[in-house]
């Protein structure tokens, strides 16, 4: 009798996690729970349906004694701090924007707990995001290359924030409920199993900043006050103040501080003159961005000749510079690296595209399987 897989669950004490727990008992797999401890700051907000906090750990082990194997709880926190916390506040203190669970996915859930898991002698490590994997079929009966797919419910499709997944870590991965609906499939499963976490929320927000207020929460930790700066015109004319240019984003709209006859938008902020700029809703589009850190999903063998062999024109792709918006059509290229961004990927939009921000992450896609992503940087 074949040896039964060997998966590590990560599980959050959400309804995500037990059920999809529950489905890999149902396959056969050999299950052990694992609560990631990253933080405490959800225990002192009493956020609910934040992640990463001691409270999880209790609703998951209780799954995990309901399902019959074991669980743990691994102190991840040091990780979490230097990897996500600290990235997060310098990204927003440099005037970008961060995103903070794209790098805990990278960082944390397919980075150290991965190698955990690996080195506990797990075959896979599965949690309850909503994308799928699969494989192509490759010439020859040679192992096909790995793929990593949109959601089935395009509501909860979390692929973009799982660009880092790279084919050497997807070969380790399980998305159960990458085919199913969180509405109509998940959560009936986990009231039929009696679970607790059937009507639990979805989380929300950041979960280490009590009620998502970034400003508050870098005031607190870095123990000062952020200063007072100008709100500039694009004319570069002052038409107001501001209380902390982090308190700002790009394409913000509301709670400028400033009286207009016409809407004004956030189109600039430069932490280092500590100024904010406002302008019309045109300040905000452009047509092309820059790309570093860049990751390739799929094989990096196929795409970078490929991107190479489409030369000025372009490789055509869609994309993503934000989680749940529609896909762009796009052509993807290598920077110029004369200026400053060795192997980094510009995309040029046949749409241009509104409010993009340093720091935010882009995708890119064929169809329905993510190729790659990075950090924008221009």
């Amino acid at each position: 009798m074949p040896k039964r897989k060997r998966v590590l669950v990560a599980m959050s004490g959400g309804v995500d996690s037990s059920v999809t727990a529950y489905l890999l008992t149902q396959q056969g797999y050999d299950c052990v729970g694992v609560t990631m401890l990253l933080h405490d700051g959800a225990d002192a907000a009493g956020t609910a349906g934040a992640c990463g906090s001691s409270r999880d750990a209790d609703d998951a082990a209780r799954v995990a004694h309901d399902l019959g194997f074991p669980h743990q709880v691994v102190d991840m926190r040091a990780t979490f701090e230097r990897n996500v916390v600290e990235k997060f506040v310098r990204t927003y203190e440099d005037g970008r924007t961060p995103n903070p669970c794209i790098d805990c996915n990278r960082y944390l859930k397919f980075g150290t707990l991965l190698d955990y898991a690996l080195e506990q002698g797990c075959d896979f490590v599965a949690t309850g995001h909503y994308a799928r994997i699969g494989r192509r079929q490759a010439a020859e009966g040679a192992p096909g290359a790995w793929t990593l797919e949109k959601s089935i419910d395009a509501a909860k499709d979390q692929s973009y924030v799982l660009y880092s997944l790279t084919q050497e870590r997807l070969a380790h991965v399980l998305l159960p409920l990458g085919a199913l609906r969180k509405d109509r499939d998940v959560r009936r499963i986990a009231a039929e199993q009696g679970f607790s976490s059937a009507s639990k929320p979805d989380s929300q927000g950041i979960c280490f900043v009590p009620n998502n207020d970034f400003a508050t929460y870098i005031e607190r930790r870095e123990k000062r006050a952020l200063p007072e700066g100008d709100i500039l015109n694009t004319a570069g004319e002052v038409i107001g103040r501001h209380t902390g240019a982090l308190r700002y984003t790009i394409g913000q709209r509301r709670g400028l501080g400033v009286a207009a006859a016409h809407p004004l938008y956030v189109c600039g902020i430069d932490v280092h003159a500590n100024t904010v700029t406002l302008g019309d809703v045109d300040d905000l589009m452009a047509s092309s961005l820059v790309a570093d850190d860049w990751i390739w999903s799929a094989p990096a063998a196929d795409m970078e000749p490929a991107v190479r062999t489409a030369g000025s024109a372009g490789l055509p792709v869609t994309a993503k510079i934000r989680y749940h918006q529609p896909d762009q059509l796009a052509r993807a290229r290598f920077a110029d690296p004369s200026r400053g961004v060795a192997g980094g990927v510009r995309l040029d939009f046949e749409t241009p595209q509104r409010g993009i921000a340093p720091g935010q992450a882009v995708v890119i896609y064929d169809g329905d399987v993510v190729l790659g992503g990075g950090t924008v940087c221009a």
